[in-house]
Formats: C-alpha cells, structure tokens, sequence
C-alpha cells in the first residue's frame, strides 16, 4: 500500500533503527533572544519529545530513550535524532564535541539532524559531509520544508522560501547526505492543490523520505492565538485520510514515509481532537486504500488505476433469477443472495419501501448505504423511469474496487437501463444524472459520509441499509450508527435493510425508531423496517424476537466515536454482555 520506513531500514542495514529523539540545548536562528518569535506553529520547546521527560543531559537523554525503546520495543539497533529547534546553529566544534559525546553514551548506526532550510550555510553542509565520509556512522538531515507555498510559508512567519528549501535539498544530496523532508498538510489557506503541488515539486528533488503529518494547533503558539481569535478549517481523522487517499498516490513507490500522523501531548494540544489512536488511524488508511484501488505512486504508473488488480476480486456467481453477483474472497461473503440479486434488491428494497407508490406521490431522496454492485439503486431508478418520478439517490460506499468490476460485467442487466454506463460514470465523476433521475456517489467509510453536510443537510424518505452480515462488517449495524441516521429520515420515511439480527433490530429501537418486519424472501425470516415513531407504519414483530431483544441476546453493537474495527466492536459487544451477566447474578 505505501513504502514504510521501517521497511527501507530493514533493507538498508539489515534491521530497523529505533530513534533515539535528543535535545541538544540548542535554540532556532528564527526566534528573538526571550525566545519570542519563530514559526507561529511551533511550540516553546521546539517540539521536544515527551520521553524526554525532564531530562537535561544528552547522557541522560539517550539512556532514557535507549532504555524506552528496548522496553517498548524490543529493539536492539539505535538512530540518534537531534530533534529540538535547529541541531546545526552551532560551530564546527560545538558540532564535532556533540557527536563525540552522542556516540561515547550508545553505539549508533546513523545521526539524524533536524535542521532548517536557511541554516545550512556551505560550511555546514561541508561538516555533515566531513562525518558521513568518516564512515563510523550514517549521516542524515531532516529538513522542515513544510509546503512550496511561499504565501503560506510568509502567513506562518516560516522566515524562508521553496527556493531556500529546494536549494537546501540540492546541496545536501550533492554532498552525500540523505534528506527527510517534513511536511505539515492542512495549514491555514491551503488546499489539496497545494499539498499536492508540494508533493509534485518534492518528488523531482532528490529527497530520501517523506514525513507527514495533520497540522495541530498547539497551545501558547502565534497559530493558536490566531485559531481562537478566528478559527480556520482543521482536518478530522477521515478528513485527512481523504487527503492522503489524493496525496499518496502522487508520492513515488521509491520514497518511504517516516511518519503520517504526530502526536501532541493532550494539555498542550488545542485541535483537532481525534477520537482514533495511530494504530487505528494506519488500519482505517490501509484499508480505505485498499477499498478505492489505490497505493503510493499508482497515480505515476503507466498503466492506469483501472488496471490494477483488484483486492476484492473474487468468483462472479449467476443466481437462480439469471441475475450475476460477485463473491468478496476478504470478506467470505456473496454480496447477494444465491436465490437472486436482482429479485433481492426489488423484494427486499423496492417492494416493501414502497418507493413507486411513494414516486407517484412526488419526488423522492433516497440514502443507499453500501451502494455495492448498485443494484439497489439502479433498480430504483428503473422504476423512476417506469412511472416518470423524480428520484436523487445519495450513495455511500467505500470499496470503488467492486463498483469498477461491476461496470466492467453487468452489462445486458437491464433492457430499461444500460447499468454499466451508469457505474462508469458514477466511476469517473461521481454523480449521475438521467432527467429527473440522479444517483451522487460519496467514497469512503459510511460512518463518516453519514455525516458529510451534503448528507445531514438532506431528510431521505428512504434509507437503504445494505452493509455485510453483523460479524463481518458490524461497523454499520451500531446502535451509534442508526442514532446518525434517525434525523436523516421524514416523519413519513422507512429505512430497511435485509438484517433480521436481534442486536439489529435492538439497536434501532434503542435509537428510538419503531421495528417491524418485511415480507420474506429466500428465507424463513423477512427483513427489517423500521420509522420514526408515529410516523411510516412498520407492522409488528415476531413475539419470539420481542422477546429476544430483551434478554443478553438483544445487546446491541456499539460504536461510540465511529473508530472501532469490526473485531472491536464484536469483542465489546460480548463484553457487555459479560457484565451483565455478572451484574445479575451478584
């Protein structure tokens, strides 16, 4: 999916180097003597690591991360990052006496210096030069360009230009050293265009690695007076990973990334705040890239992202109605019933939401959560088309990888409708539209296009939930999730969805709808409508599954924040039913 750090030290030295971060006193060139002034980003301490703790001493420093590291990590191999402030605003003694004293307290294989772009006169250039050819140990320099925006790097009182950084780059390559240049993606004014022309212009550089991360607005900074004086846009956890999804496959496959996310210590961070840990931040990317087709560099391939294999690429299956439907070899699940796709979308969907009679009464929003092959949607507006209504889907979906298979082979579905047309478009620009008849597309993980504005400022008469059974894809069937989609829907509206699942159908009635029952199809059990109370008529459910919802069986999934794996929310689901069961049997 994209180059790891970890991966090009393993290649290059044969195992990984754990960091060792430094503060090595020293102080930035662009600050006043009472320490006023700098980049309005940047906090006092020059982003001084949090293990360090309160040590002063490079010995002690370096004992302290050295032992973390192998406590924490297990590590065996050493880096040494000269992190605070600017590690080259001395003099050639000063600089030669600070390695003597690094490399007397551990045996490092590589120095890292963090410097700035406009302190890097030649003669520095020429000492870095001088200890990488002494070849005891790897020289590198991490330089904090942060954008090629000269607007940007002025409105953050950066005190250089792209010129300054690019000349920077050049000189240190040129003498042998590697550079890792650090990016900050989201500062005030920019867009994704700028973030991406960064990229584009970094990427002719000779540049060794990349370093990312989503601006943070940190206490006692110029950045965070401005923020809370007027705020300006912050990127949220799903936010960031659309921008990466864009930026990471302009980024060439040989460049490794050292970082995509930082971390701030919570009383000194400001915004924004992420309910998602890094962990979970780096599995909600992966697999977000694996769900639209993408990786690092697929962008600057020759051939192209139509022609990548695809993740989800398992059997096509013809079911009893003559209708095709594809097996997800990750998720082990057909995304339609063997007794019939199409006849599932119209029996389970169409029919019971009624949604001709509702297309003769007037036009229709409808939400399809888990747009999948389409078929849901493109059956709805087959029957738009039939009675001539007026029908605006908004559709959620995050793996792009179906929907492009299933424009490549459902053709000749329809003699009313040529369903591949519709999914290429759908494909290449998002949104669809046949007269009165629309489909919009949203990407991404439904848990947060759910709460896109072009979502929460719509009211859907229809809501289509079609996710993957509840031990496969329980993400979607949370009790959290359905609160999301409660207001979304009219006070005459229905949501359906096949599941007949106890903790489904607990978990809408906890969000406050009213649950019955659909006719069945390819089953004993019908599916699940459920309305707003007093609203759409939903009909009874069976006693036996009245009754069920109550007891330990009816638990519901939980989701709170909207960040948990399917794994989590089924380990917290059992959980809580283990407390409850302690709580009534003491």
């Amino acid at each position: 999916m994209y180059y790891q750090y970890k991966d090009y030290l393993q290649h290059r030295y044969g195992e990984v180097l754990y960091r060792v971060p430094l503060d090595a006193g020293f102080t930035c060139p662009h600050r006043r003597r009472d320490g006023s002034g700098g980049c309005s980003f940047c906090p006092p301490d020059g982003a001084r690591a949090v293990q360090l703790g309160n040590a002063v001493s490079l010995e002690e420093q370096i004992e302290r991360g050295v032992r973390f590291a192998r406590r924490r990590y297990h590590a065996t191999a050493f880096m040494a990052y000269l992190q605070a402030f600017t590690t080259t605003f001395c003099s050639h003694g000063e600089l030669r006496a600070l390695v003597a004293r690094i490399t007397a307290a551990q045996k490092f294989r590589a120095i890292a210096f963090g410097v700035r772009p406009d302190c890097l006169p030649p003669q520095v250039v020429k000492w870095l030069a001088e200890l990488q050819q002494e070849g005891k140990f790897d020289i590198s320099a991490e330089l904090g360009v942060q954008t090629a925006s000269d607007e940007t790097l002025r409105r953050v009182h950066r005190g250089h230009d792209w010129n300054c950084s690019r000349d920077a780059i050049e000189r240190l390559a040129a003498a042998g050293i590697s550079v890792t240049v650090h990016l900050i993606i989201g500062l005030p004014g920019e867009s994704r265009a700028d973030w991406l022309r960064t990229v584009s212009l970094l990427a002719a550089l000779p540049i060794t690695a990349l370093k990312l991360h989503n601006l943070h607005v940190i206490t006692n900074t110029d950045l965070a007076r401005e923020w809370q004086a007027e705020p300006f846009p912050l990127l949220s956890e799903y936010d960031y990973i659309e921008e990466l999804l864009a930026i990471l496959p302009q980024i060439p496959a040989h460049i490794p990334l050292m970082r995509l996310t930082t971390d701030t210590p919570d009383d000194q961070l400001l915004a924004p705040r992420w309910s998602i840990t890094k962990g979970q931040f780096r599995k909600a990317l992966v697999r977000q890239m694996a769900a639209r087709g993408v990786a690092q560099g697929s962008a600057l391939r020759t051939a192209s992202p139509e022609t990548i294999t695809l993740e989800n690429d398992g059997d096509r299956v013809i079911t009893d109605d003559g209708s095709p439907t594809f097996f997800n070899s990750q998720v082990k699940e057909h995304y339609h019933t063997l007794a019939g796709a199409r006849s599932e979308a119209e029996l389970k969907y169409v029919v019971p939401g009624r949604l001709r009679e509702r297309l003769a009464a007037g036009p229709v929003c409808l939400l399809d959560i888990c747009f999948g092959l389409g078929y849901n949607s493109l059956l709805a507006c087959e029957t738009a088309l039939s009675v001539g209504g007026e029908l605006e889907i908004t559709a959620l979906e995050m793996d792009k990888t179906v929907v492009r298979r299933a424009a490549a082979e459902l053709s000749g579905i329809s003699k009313v409708l040529e369903w591949n047309k519709v999914l290429e478009v759908l494909l290449q620009k998002g949104s669809w539209q046949c007269g009165k008849i629309s489909i919009t597309i949203l990407w991404g993980d439904a848990r947060h296009t759910a709460t896109l504005p072009e979502v929460q400022e719509a009211l859907f008469q229809l809501i289509w939930l079609d996710a993957f059974s509840t031990q496969k894809n329980s993400e979607l069937w949370t009790v959290d999730f359905f609160r999301r989609l409660h207001p979304l829907l009219t006070a005459n509206g229905a949501l359906l969805t096949y599941s007949a699942a106890i903790p489904v159908r607990s978990g809408l009635a906890e969000a406050g709808f009213a649950v019955g029952e659909t006719a069945a199809f390819a089953r004993d059990r019908g599916g699940t409508l459920a309305a707003l109370r007093g609203g759409e008529a939903v009909g009874a459910l069976p006693e036996r599954d009245v009754f069920l919802m109550g007891t330990l069986r009816g638990v519901p999934y939980r989701d709170p924040n909207g960040v948990r794996t399917c794994k989590e929310i089924l380990r917290a689901r059992e959980g809580e039913i283990l407390q409850r069961k302690e709580m009534k049997n003491s």
